[in-house]
Protein backbone atom coordinates (compact mmCIF):
# COMPACT_ATOMS: atom_id res chain seq x y z
CA UNK A 1 0.00 0.00 0.00
CA UNK A 2 1.37 3.46 -1.10
CA UNK A 3 2.54 5.68 2.24
CA UNK A 4 -1.02 8.63 1.40
CA UNK A 5 -3.53 5.27 1.15
CA UNK A 6 -1.85 3.92 4.62
CA UNK A 7 -1.76 7.45 6.26
CA UNK A 8 -5.40 8.06 5.15
CA UNK A 9 -6.56 4.91 5.65
CA UNK A 10 -5.53 4.86 9.70
CA UNK A 11 -8.06 7.94 9.97
CA UNK A 12 -11.36 6.14 9.84
CA UNK A 13 -10.42 2.19 11.15
CA UNK A 14 -8.01 -0.30 10.90
CA UNK A 15 -5.39 -0.37 8.40
CA UNK A 16 -3.24 -2.96 6.93
CA UNK A 17 -0.26 -1.58 9.37
CA UNK A 18 0.33 1.21 12.03
CA UNK A 19 1.13 3.87 9.49
CA UNK A 20 5.05 5.41 10.84
CA UNK A 21 4.62 9.07 10.89
CA UNK A 22 7.33 10.86 13.27
CA UNK A 23 7.13 14.49 13.51
CA UNK A 24 10.33 14.94 11.69
CA UNK A 25 11.73 18.79 10.96
CA UNK A 26 15.38 19.51 12.29
CA UNK A 27 16.49 16.05 12.03
CA UNK A 28 15.57 16.17 8.42
CA UNK A 29 17.56 19.22 7.98
CA UNK A 30 20.56 17.61 9.95
CA UNK A 31 20.91 14.56 8.20
CA UNK A 32 21.17 16.63 4.81
CA UNK A 33 23.81 18.28 6.05
CA UNK A 34 22.00 21.93 5.64
CA UNK A 35 21.26 25.10 7.73
CA UNK A 36 18.00 24.44 9.65
CA UNK A 37 17.57 28.61 9.60
CA UNK A 38 19.07 29.73 6.92
CA UNK A 39 18.63 26.66 3.70
CA UNK A 40 15.91 24.33 5.35
CA UNK A 41 13.34 26.88 6.46
CA UNK A 42 13.95 29.69 3.93
CA UNK A 43 14.45 27.49 0.94
CA UNK A 44 11.71 25.26 -0.47
CA UNK A 45 13.91 23.03 -2.73
CA UNK A 46 16.03 22.04 0.34
CA UNK A 47 13.20 21.59 2.34
CA UNK A 48 11.62 19.10 0.27
CA UNK A 49 15.11 17.15 -0.62
CA UNK A 50 15.63 16.86 2.97
CA UNK A 51 12.44 15.71 3.62
CA UNK A 52 12.03 12.98 0.73
CA UNK A 53 15.68 11.63 1.60
CA UNK A 54 14.58 11.26 5.34
CA UNK A 55 11.42 9.48 4.94
CA UNK A 56 12.39 7.80 2.11
CA UNK A 57 15.85 6.18 4.36
CA UNK A 58 13.66 5.19 7.53
CA UNK A 59 10.11 4.25 5.68
CA UNK A 60 8.52 7.47 7.07
CA UNK A 61 4.78 7.57 5.65
CA UNK A 62 4.16 11.35 5.27
CA UNK A 63 6.42 14.40 4.37
CA UNK A 64 5.47 17.57 5.97
CA UNK A 65 6.38 21.42 5.55
CA UNK A 66 6.38 22.56 8.99
CA UNK A 67 9.70 24.83 10.20
CA UNK A 68 8.63 27.29 12.63
CA UNK A 69 4.99 29.01 14.05
CA UNK A 70 5.57 32.15 12.13
CA UNK A 71 4.60 31.96 9.08
CA UNK A 72 1.02 33.65 9.03
CA UNK A 73 2.57 36.18 12.20
CA UNK A 74 5.21 37.20 9.75
CA UNK A 75 2.45 38.06 6.94
CA UNK A 76 1.30 40.11 9.67
CA UNK A 77 4.29 42.00 10.23
CA UNK A 78 6.25 40.32 12.62
CA UNK A 79 10.11 40.49 12.12
CA UNK A 80 11.69 36.93 12.72
CA UNK A 81 14.97 36.40 14.69
CA UNK A 82 17.25 33.60 12.57
CA UNK A 83 19.69 33.77 15.49
CA UNK A 84 18.59 31.01 17.49
CA UNK A 85 18.29 26.92 16.76
CA UNK A 86 14.98 27.61 15.14
CA UNK A 87 12.99 30.82 13.95
CA UNK A 88 11.34 32.87 16.29
CA UNK A 89 9.39 36.09 16.89
CA UNK A 90 12.00 39.02 16.69
CA UNK A 91 8.93 41.28 17.53
CA UNK A 92 5.04 41.22 18.37
CA UNK A 93 2.11 43.31 17.31
CA UNK A 94 0.82 45.91 19.89
CA UNK A 95 -2.54 44.60 20.72
CA UNK A 96 -3.93 47.68 20.79
CA UNK A 97 -2.41 48.78 17.69
CA UNK A 98 -3.82 45.37 15.51
CA UNK A 99 -7.42 47.11 14.31
CA UNK A 100 -5.45 49.45 12.40
CA UNK A 101 -3.00 46.82 10.61
CA UNK A 102 -4.69 46.53 7.23
CA UNK A 103 -4.73 42.39 6.67
CA UNK A 104 -1.94 40.97 4.68
CA UNK A 105 -1.63 39.78 1.23
CA UNK A 106 -0.48 36.26 0.99
CA UNK A 107 0.68 35.89 -1.97
CA UNK A 108 2.95 38.63 -1.21
CA UNK A 109 4.76 37.57 1.54
CA UNK A 110 7.99 35.47 0.92
CA UNK A 111 7.48 32.98 4.02
CA UNK A 112 4.05 32.24 3.09
CA UNK A 113 4.96 31.87 -0.74
CA UNK A 114 7.62 29.65 0.51
CA UNK A 115 5.81 27.35 1.92
CA UNK A 116 3.12 26.80 -0.84
CA UNK A 117 5.79 26.26 -3.03
CA UNK A 118 7.27 23.27 -1.08
CA UNK A 119 3.69 21.99 -0.83
CA UNK A 120 3.78 22.06 -4.68
CA UNK A 121 7.36 20.95 -5.40
CA UNK A 122 5.88 18.02 -2.72
CA UNK A 123 3.25 16.96 -4.98
CA UNK A 124 5.18 17.15 -7.82
CA UNK A 125 7.58 14.81 -6.39
CA UNK A 126 5.86 12.26 -4.29
CA UNK A 127 2.49 13.45 -4.72
CA UNK A 128 -0.23 10.17 -4.88
CA UNK A 129 2.65 8.45 -3.05
CA UNK A 130 3.59 9.74 -0.16
CA UNK A 131 1.00 11.86 2.28
CA UNK A 132 1.89 15.39 2.39
CA UNK A 133 1.31 17.30 5.06
CA UNK A 134 0.53 21.50 5.21
CA UNK A 135 0.73 23.32 8.08
CA UNK A 136 -0.96 26.18 9.65
CA UNK A 137 -1.20 27.44 13.16
CA UNK A 138 -4.50 27.29 14.76
CA UNK A 139 -6.44 29.60 16.19
CA UNK A 140 -5.33 30.60 20.03
CA UNK A 141 -1.91 29.39 18.75
CA UNK A 142 -1.76 32.50 16.06
CA UNK A 143 -2.74 34.71 18.20
CA UNK A 144 0.04 33.99 20.60
CA UNK A 145 2.65 34.34 17.73
CA UNK A 146 1.42 37.71 16.93
CA UNK A 147 0.82 39.48 20.24
CA UNK A 148 3.05 37.00 22.88
CA UNK A 149 1.62 34.63 25.26
CA UNK A 150 2.13 36.40 28.11
CA UNK A 151 0.40 39.57 26.47
CA UNK A 152 -2.54 37.54 25.34
CA UNK A 153 -2.79 36.11 29.12
CA UNK A 154 -2.73 39.16 30.34
CA UNK A 155 -6.15 40.21 28.72
CA UNK A 156 -7.46 37.10 30.80
CA UNK A 157 -7.87 39.82 33.71
CA UNK A 158 -10.31 42.08 31.87
CA UNK A 159 -14.06 41.32 32.62
CA UNK A 160 -14.61 40.63 29.03
CA UNK A 161 -11.58 38.92 28.25
CA UNK A 162 -13.56 36.02 26.45
CA UNK A 163 -14.64 38.94 24.10
CA UNK A 164 -11.14 40.82 23.56
CA UNK A 165 -9.34 37.50 22.38
CA UNK A 166 -12.64 36.29 20.12
CA UNK A 167 -12.43 39.60 18.45
CA UNK A 168 -8.63 38.87 17.65
CA UNK A 169 -8.93 35.53 16.80
CA UNK A 170 -12.37 35.92 14.45
CA UNK A 171 -9.76 38.97 12.60
CA UNK A 172 -7.26 36.52 11.86
CA UNK A 173 -9.45 33.59 11.11
CA UNK A 174 -10.09 34.59 7.11
CA UNK A 175 -6.34 34.24 6.71
CA UNK A 176 -5.57 31.34 7.97
CA UNK A 177 -8.52 30.33 6.07
CA UNK A 178 -6.50 31.30 3.18
CA UNK A 179 -3.38 29.62 3.74
CA UNK A 180 -5.01 26.54 4.36
CA UNK A 181 -6.53 26.88 1.18
CA UNK A 182 -3.51 27.45 -0.88
CA UNK A 183 -1.63 24.80 0.52
CA UNK A 184 -4.67 22.49 -0.53
CA UNK A 185 -4.93 23.96 -3.86
CA UNK A 186 -1.02 22.74 -4.18
CA UNK A 187 -1.67 19.48 -3.40
CA UNK A 188 -1.66 19.44 0.33
CA UNK A 189 -3.42 15.72 1.70
CA UNK A 190 -3.98 16.82 5.49
CA UNK A 191 -3.31 20.02 6.79
CA UNK A 192 -1.79 20.07 10.33
CA UNK A 193 -2.74 22.95 12.48
CA UNK A 194 -0.16 23.77 15.82
CA UNK A 195 -1.76 24.95 19.41
CA UNK A 196 1.26 24.93 21.17
CA UNK A 197 -0.14 26.95 23.80
CA UNK A 198 -3.85 26.25 24.75
CA UNK A 199 -2.72 23.30 28.11
CA UNK A 200 -1.16 26.62 29.13
CA UNK A 201 -4.91 28.27 29.29
CA UNK A 202 -7.22 25.40 30.65
CA UNK A 203 -10.37 23.76 29.57
CA UNK A 204 -12.56 26.99 30.68
CA UNK A 205 -10.40 29.59 28.51
CA UNK A 206 -10.28 27.35 25.36
CA UNK A 207 -13.78 26.60 25.54
CA UNK A 208 -15.39 30.20 26.17
CA UNK A 209 -12.79 32.49 23.68
CA UNK A 210 -11.43 29.65 20.93
CA UNK A 211 -12.84 26.40 20.60
CA UNK A 212 -15.77 27.89 18.43
CA UNK A 213 -13.34 29.15 16.21
CA UNK A 214 -11.01 26.46 16.01
CA UNK A 215 -14.00 24.47 14.91
CA UNK A 216 -15.13 26.59 12.18
CA UNK A 217 -11.38 26.73 10.74
CA UNK A 218 -11.52 23.05 10.61
CA UNK A 219 -14.69 22.36 9.23
CA UNK A 220 -13.35 24.83 6.42
CA UNK A 221 -10.52 22.64 5.98
CA UNK A 222 -12.13 19.23 6.19
CA UNK A 223 -14.47 20.30 3.38
CA UNK A 224 -11.49 19.52 1.20
CA UNK A 225 -8.40 17.34 3.16
CA UNK A 226 -8.55 15.97 7.05
CA UNK A 227 -6.75 18.17 9.48
CA UNK A 228 -4.16 17.06 11.77
CA UNK A 229 -4.08 19.08 15.25
CA UNK A 230 -1.27 19.26 16.82
CA UNK A 231 -1.28 20.05 21.03
CA UNK A 232 1.10 19.74 22.84
CA UNK A 233 1.66 19.28 26.59
CA UNK A 234 -1.11 17.80 29.00
CA UNK A 235 -3.78 18.67 27.50
CA UNK A 236 -5.76 15.80 29.75
CA UNK A 237 -6.91 18.47 32.59
CA UNK A 238 -10.42 18.06 33.93
CA UNK A 239 -11.23 21.17 35.67
CA UNK A 240 -13.32 21.05 38.78
CA UNK A 241 -16.55 22.14 36.87
CA UNK A 242 -15.90 18.57 34.58
CA UNK A 243 -14.55 20.64 31.76
CA UNK A 244 -12.63 17.78 30.36
CA UNK A 245 -9.96 19.22 27.60
CA UNK A 246 -9.52 16.06 26.06
CA UNK A 247 -13.13 15.95 25.58
CA UNK A 248 -13.11 19.73 24.11
CA UNK A 249 -10.37 18.76 21.26
CA UNK A 250 -11.73 15.70 20.42
CA UNK A 251 -15.53 17.66 20.12
CA UNK A 252 -13.17 20.10 17.06
CA UNK A 253 -13.65 17.12 15.23
CA UNK A 254 -10.12 16.87 13.63
CA UNK A 255 -9.29 13.82 11.99
CA UNK A 256 -6.43 13.06 13.88
CA UNK A 257 -4.74 14.31 17.08
CA UNK A 258 -1.57 14.66 17.78
CA UNK A 259 -1.27 14.23 21.33
CA UNK A 260 2.16 14.85 23.52
CA UNK A 261 3.57 12.39 26.13
CA UNK A 262 2.55 13.77 29.05
CA UNK A 263 -1.14 12.71 27.55
CA UNK A 264 -1.90 8.83 28.83
CA UNK A 265 -2.49 7.28 25.84
CA UNK A 266 -5.07 4.82 26.82
CA UNK A 267 -6.92 7.49 28.59
CA UNK A 268 -7.12 9.22 25.68
CA UNK A 269 -8.40 6.67 23.38
CA UNK A 270 -10.76 5.21 26.01
CA UNK A 271 -12.18 9.23 26.39
CA UNK A 272 -11.81 10.04 22.43
CA UNK A 273 -13.39 6.45 21.25
CA UNK A 274 -13.56 6.63 17.05
CA UNK A 275 -14.40 10.23 17.69
CA UNK A 276 -10.98 11.21 16.45
CA UNK A 277 -7.70 9.01 14.91
CA UNK A 278 -4.94 9.46 17.12
CA UNK A 279 -1.33 10.30 16.53
CA UNK A 280 1.21 10.08 19.04
CA UNK A 281 2.90 10.29 21.43
CA UNK A 282 6.23 8.31 22.54
CA UNK A 283 8.07 10.04 25.63
CA UNK A 284 10.51 12.49 23.47
CA UNK A 285 12.93 13.33 26.93
CA UNK A 286 13.61 9.38 26.58
CA UNK A 287 13.90 9.70 22.90
CA UNK A 288 16.54 13.11 23.19
CA UNK A 289 18.58 11.65 26.57
CA UNK A 290 21.71 9.84 26.34
CA UNK A 291 20.97 8.41 29.67
CA UNK A 292 18.10 6.02 28.77
CA UNK A 293 19.74 2.61 27.66
CA UNK A 294 18.46 1.18 24.08
CA UNK A 295 16.33 -1.23 26.07
CA UNK A 296 14.26 1.77 27.97
CA UNK A 297 13.91 3.22 24.34
CA UNK A 298 12.44 0.29 22.75
CA UNK A 299 10.27 -0.72 26.31
CA UNK A 300 8.91 2.93 25.56
CA UNK A 301 8.39 2.58 21.91
CA UNK A 302 6.68 -0.96 22.70
CA UNK A 303 4.40 0.61 24.94
CA UNK A 304 3.05 3.02 22.32
CA UNK A 305 2.50 0.92 20.02
CA UNK A 306 1.20 -1.63 22.37
CA UNK A 307 -1.49 1.00 23.57
CA UNK A 308 -2.06 2.85 20.64
CA UNK A 309 -2.76 -0.31 18.28
CA UNK A 310 -5.61 -1.79 19.20
CA UNK A 311 -8.81 -1.13 17.38
CA UNK A 312 -7.29 1.16 14.41
CA UNK A 313 -7.25 4.98 14.31
CA UNK A 314 -3.75 5.10 15.09
CA UNK A 315 -0.33 6.56 13.65
CA UNK A 316 2.92 6.24 15.40
CA UNK A 317 4.89 9.40 16.41
CA UNK A 318 6.58 10.86 19.11
CA UNK A 319 4.91 13.71 21.14
CA UNK A 320 6.36 15.95 19.62
CA UNK A 321 8.78 16.64 17.17
CA UNK A 322 11.54 13.78 16.98
CA UNK A 323 14.48 14.86 18.52
CA UNK A 324 17.85 16.05 16.35
CA UNK A 325 20.56 15.85 18.37
CA UNK A 326 22.87 13.92 19.17
CA UNK A 327 22.19 12.69 15.50
CA UNK A 328 23.86 9.77 15.81
CA UNK A 329 21.45 8.86 18.96
CA UNK A 330 18.33 10.43 16.93
CA UNK A 331 18.94 8.41 14.13
CA UNK A 332 19.73 5.07 16.13
CA UNK A 333 15.64 5.62 17.71
CA UNK A 334 14.04 6.40 14.85
CA UNK A 335 15.63 2.98 13.53
CA UNK A 336 14.60 1.24 16.24
CA UNK A 337 11.13 2.94 15.88
CA UNK A 338 11.12 2.08 12.74
CA UNK A 339 12.15 -1.86 12.92
CA UNK A 340 9.43 -2.33 16.39
CA UNK A 341 6.78 -0.97 13.80
CA UNK A 342 7.54 -3.32 10.96
CA UNK A 343 7.73 -6.36 14.01
CA UNK A 344 4.67 -5.35 15.98
CA UNK A 345 2.70 -2.74 14.14
CA UNK A 346 0.19 -5.10 11.49
CA UNK A 347 -2.87 -5.82 11.90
Amino acid sequence: MKSRDLTLSAIKGIPEKIPFNPFIMHLAASLANVDYNLEYCQKPQVLVDSQIKCADFFGINHVNVSTDAYREANAWGVAIDWETHTPVAKTHISIEEFESIEPPSLLENLRIMNRVNAVKLFSEKVGGNQCIIGWIEAPFAEICCLFDLFNVLLLCKNPDWAEKIKELINRILPIQKEFAKLQIEAGADIIGAGDSAISQIGPMRYEKCCLDATIELFNYIQKDVPVLYHICGDNSVVDKEGRDMLKLVSSTKAAILDLDYQVDLELAKEKIGKDNCIRGNTNTQILGSPKYSISRVIEEITKTIDTGKPGGMFQFSSGCEWPWFPIEMASRNLGIAKALIEKFGYY
